[in-house]
């Protein structure tokens, strides 16, 4: 099934290209998963309110940030392998596969939002509970993905907290490469993108036309305040961010069309070297941007 199908199937009037779900997934597979989060979402979109749309707002902007952030991993890891980089890979890999699966989660229908303690789910409750929720996609992808995702982990434990003297070797077939990593993050991208594209649908379907506002929620903080253990830091740029969609935002959308020009372009910058080095082989975070997420 080629993209543009599954556009169609998800009733949302976004044009994106899905990068993993076409050569991974079989028609069927595409389609039931997504009737079925269709059919999810519609009790949620019946009813949508502006606290609804408050929640969404917040899910989808999180989700967004992590898709953005294992995208900067991705690329790293690329860069890490062309350079013998090795032991940054077991950490590139793993986090790169932790935060999509976080963006899907944050993204289903049937997964309740509980704030703070839905953004802080330990690592081994978010790798199941991603493993768990790919049986709807089919059940041969969690018992494919699943195992994947808790080899990432134990392959980037053993080089936290134990240092073998094989280095990757010790690994053998087992490893989970840069490829595999990047094709998995992929997929979850792919089906966090057709999760708000479908509440996206149903929304319009039942309050067509209607704008919907953002309220000053405690969880609004969520989305640009980091607790660390000695004070709570508030980054800007997502402040200037959030402000806008407050201004801007009037219903739910899909992460291809919330990642606008100014909020991609502000993300990766952020990367650059802090001093103006005018090297060639300089690792430059931007340089596949849409490597994970179809931005442009």
């Amino acid at each position: 099934m080629d993209s543009d199908a599954i556009v169609s199937l998800t009733g949302s009037d976004f044009n994106y290209h899905y990068k993993e779900l076409p050569t991974r997934c079989s028609d069927s597979e595409i389609q039931n998963y997504i009737s079925r989060t269709r059919d999810l979402f519609d009790p949620i979109a019946r009813a949508f309110e502006d606290a609804h749309n408050t929640e969404w707002f917040i899910r989808s902007y999180l989700a967004l940030k992590y898709v953005l952030g294992s995208t900067v991993l991705a690329n790293s890891a690329e860069y890490a392998e062309e350079r013998n980089l090795q032991v940054t890979l077991p950490y590139l890999r793993y986090y790169m596969l932790l935060n999509c699966s976080r963006a899907f989660l944050l993204t289903l229908p049937c997964l309740g939002w509980r704030g703070e303690k839905t953004i802080e789910m330990t690592h081994n409750n978010i790798l199941n509970l991603t493993g768990d929720k790919l049986k709807r996609l089919g059940q041969r992808h969690e018992d494919t993905v699943k195992p994947r995702l808790l080899a990432a982990k134990d392959q980037r434990e053993l080089f936290s907290y134990r240092f073998p003297s094989t280095a990757l070797r010790i690994f053998g077939d087992d490893i989970v490469s840069v490829d595999e990593a990047i094709d998995i993050a992929r997929l979850l991208t792919d089906l966090a993108q057709i999760n708000l594209a479908c509440l996206e649908s149903r929304v319009e379907r039942y309050h067509p036309k209607r704008r919907f506002g953002l309220l000053d929620v405690d969880d609004m903080w969520h989305t640009m305040q980091y607790d660390v253990v000695t004070a709570p830091l508030i980054d800007d740029e997502d402040y200037n961010r959030v402000a806008y969609f407050v201004r801007k935002y009037t219903g739910p959308t899909c992460l291809g069309a919330l990642a606008t020009d100014g909020l991609v372009d502000e993300f990766f910058s952020a990367w650059s070297p802090l001093n103006d080095i005018d090297d060639e082989g300089a690792f430059n975070a931007d340089r596949q941007c849409n490597l994970l997420l179809d931005i442009w």
